[in-house]
Order: C-alpha cells, then structure tokens, then sequence
C-alpha cells in the first residue's frame, strides 16, 4: 500500500468503528473555530445560556446532519459502501424526517431546513435508496421555500433557496427568519439537477435564479469570509464544486470561475480546509498542488486513524461552531480516496 491508501484505509477503520447502532456520533460545538475546547450537544444550551446569556429554545443533542453528510461523502466513492455501514446513517436521518423535509435534530423545535433535505435526499438517491419520483417530489418541495415574494429586502433574491420553510406548516417549531445561504444553495441545486429537468416553470425558475446567485456570489469576492452557516472558504467551494462535477453541462458557466477563485485560495489552516481543498480541485480538475495538500493531510493524522476537529458550520446568529474528529476524517478520507483507493 502507498501513504496515501494507509491512510485512507485507517480513516475508514476510524469511520466504521465510530458509526454505532444509533448512527454517526454527533458534533461538539466550540466558541472557538480551531476547537481548542468544545462541549457536547447535550450541555450546549446551558453553555450557551451561561456564556451568551441566550436560551435557543431547543436541546442541541442527537444531530443528524453528521450522518447526512457521511451519506454524501460515501455515495462518491470508487465502490458502494456494504450496507452494514449505511444501514444506521440512514435509520438515523429517517429519524429527522418531517414528511417531505429534514430535520436537523429528531425532536422538534428547530424546524426542518433546505440543506438536510437536499443534502439527505440527494445522498439517499445516489445510494439507489430513494426512487426518482420521490426526489422529485421533494425537489417540488424545496421550490416552496424559495423567496418567491422577497418582501423588497435587498438581502433576499427573487426565487432564490431560502434556509428554512417559513410556511407554518412544520408543528411545535419556531419562525427562523427568511434567509439565503451559498451552500445551502450549491446542495440544493444539486438535488433539484439530480431530479432530472425540471417540468414544471417555478422549480425552472428557482434553478435559473439559483444559479444566477451562486455566480454573483463566487463574482463578488464575499465566500472568502465564509457564509452564514458556514464559516470557511472552503466550504463553500466545496459544495459548488460538487455541483460543477456532477453536472457539467448544466454548471458550465459557473465551472471556470470556481477554477480561478480555488487557484487564488490559500490551502487552509486546519485539516478540514485542507480535506475540503482537495476534494473541490479534485470536482473541478485541478491537479496543481494536490500531492502536498495530501501529503499533508497524511502527516496530520492521529494514531487512531482520525483528525482534530475543525469548524464546518455555525450557528447564524452567534460564533457557535460545530464539528467532530468523525466529520474531518470522514472528509479526509473522502480527500485521499482517489489517490489510491481503500481496499476492503
């Protein structure tokens, strides 16, 4: 075996062992981006009542999205992952399940948002868990929380993916505010392309509007400060990137800018920026680089098979950061896949 496949290989041995019964094992949250010190789910609503004086309504334990996102990063790999690995992430996503919509957390409080919808339903379908018209279904979905009517506010794009619903419809939730988000929007559109043409003329519409977006935002220079819910350059063109491999021809015009604001971008500090990096030059072709950016990623892993954890996402309103030692070396294993392979 190479590093490179030594590497990925302990990676996924960390991964397997990680996953239990219930599924992924969920985030930490962190005040600080590098989580230099973290706290758990379960004690973050009295942290963050006791350190920002603000209740968020709702327990933070239990999260899904760890296992929407291990769905998304194994549906790419040069082989389909055994079932006895898929089984739990999928019965723990089914969890957070609303109807057509996915929840954050099991229980509800936080309502169900447009990225663990796509996100989960777009991993689901390419795993052949989820049949097309379902998808589509869903994709029809998504279209309702678009900005239809955006109240002239110069913040919110007509048609344009918003985070949440905001139609009332989800029980025992709270209003979260109309709001737009690039990443939220790249996996968005993933699914909807991934759904096949659009037939009818408002999910048309949203694609069209979404795109239009995600230029304007890769144009204007502001993914380099991250996005609402996602603090790292990376990230963002990450979920972009994704979109640009798996559908070319519909991504075309976004394609050679991406290229060009990923070759301007620093690697990253932490292992999941450089986990990210890799994986967006990889989606968009570029090759300049990519044996450091491995080597590195290499040279930073722990004895056990994993990386520290780094900050994914956040919460909007405050400098909350969530991530896990599972969540980066689910991404680096992903990263160093293709250099190699993983024997099984």
């Amino acid at each position: 075996m190479t590093l490179f496949q030594q590497t990925a290989q302990s990676a996924l041995d960390y991964v397997r062992k990680s996953i239990g019964p219930g599924g992924a094992p969920s985030v930490e949250m962190s005040f600080d981006p590098r989580f230099e010190e973290s706290f758990t789910g379960r004690e973050a609503r009295r942290k963050l009542t006791e350190t920002l004086g603000v209740d968020p309504g709702f327990d933070l334990a239990d999260e899904a999205f760890s296992a929407m996102v291990s769905l998304m990063l194994l549906t790419t790999t040069d082989s389909r992952p055994d079932r006895e690995l898929i089984a739990p992430l999928f019965e723990q996503v089914e969890r957070c399940r609303w109807r057509r919509r996915y929840r954050f957390l099991p229980e509800s409080g936080l309502p169900a948002d447009t990225d663990c919808t796509a996100m989960a339903t777009g991993a689901l379908r390419e795993l052949g868990m989820l049949r097309v018209p379902d998808l589509q279904a869903t994709v029809r979905e998504l279209s309702l929380a678009a900005s239809h009517e955006p109240d002239g506010s110069e913040d919110l794009w007509p048609w344009v993916y918003l985070v949440y619903w905001e139609d009332g419809e989800e029980p025992g939730t709270l209003s979260r505010g109309r709001k737009h988000d690039a990443v939220v929007c790249a996996n968005a559109l993933y699914a909807l392309h991934l759904a096949g043409v659009p037939e009818r003329m408002e999910e048309r519409a949203v694609r069209d509007a979404t795109t239009r977006y995600l230029a304007a935002h890769l144009d204007s220079g502001r993914w380099l400060a991250g996005t609402r819910y996602y603090p790292s350059p990376q990230a963002f063109l990450h979920a972009l990137s994704r979109v640009c491999a798996r559908f070319p021809e519909e991504m075309s015009t976004l394609t050679g800018s991406a290229r060009s604001a990923l070759a301007e971008l620093p690697t990253g500090e932490t292992s999941l920026e450089v986990a990210l990096h890799v994986l967006a030059a990889d989606n968009l072709g570029v090759q300049d680089g990519q044996d450091e950016r491995r080597l590195s990623l290499a040279e930073a892993q722990d004895s056990d098979g994993s990386w520290s954890a780094g900050a994914y996402y956040r919460m909007g309103r405050f400098q909350v950061y969530f991530g896990s030692r599972y969540l980066t070396t689910a991404f680096a294993m992903r990263a160093l896949w293709r250099s190699g392979g993983v024997s099984r």
